[in-house]
């Protein structure tokens, strides 16, 4: 199971890890239901291949970029309004290829909205790093 790291300690974040946990958690597991339930209605994201994707993944394109496990580093959020946030961290992932693992980084950008009391992510942005 992966980690998540905090570099900022306030409500806004910690709340931002537990939904990003189970974010990531889901996807882990393959949970498309749990998964997409984190989602805002409205959901896009820029992955770390430069592809657009228009709303929320299906059961089958989380199959085809399955993850082994996951580590979150330097999560900080700040709030954007009373309904909204912003939540930057740096994303490692292992991906198994036969026997060999490989590891990628990424930095991720994202917006939360609230709604109906729930943090739900709206955009996600991720950038290769080194």
């Amino acid at each position: 199971m992966g980690g998540v790291h905090l570099v900022r300690d306030n409500p806004l974040t910690r709340a931002l890890a537990e939904r990003l946990r189970a974010l990531w958690e889901a996807y882990l597991g393959m949970d498309e239901t749990a998964h997409s339930a984190i989602l805002a209605a409205e959901y896009r994201a820029v992955s770390a291949d430069r592809t657009v994707h228009l709303g929320k993944p299906s059961a089958t394109e989380m199959a085809a970029a399955p993850i082994e496990d996951y580590w979150l580093r330097e999560l900080q959020a700040w709030p954007a309004g009373e309904e909204a946030a912003i939540a930057t961290y740096t994303a490692e992932v292992e991906v198994r290829n036969g026997l060999s693992a490989q590891r990628s980084r990424f930095a991720v950008g994202e917006v939360w909205l609230k709604e109906h009391g729930q943090w739900k992510c709206r955009y996600d942005h991720r950038t290769p790093v080194q």
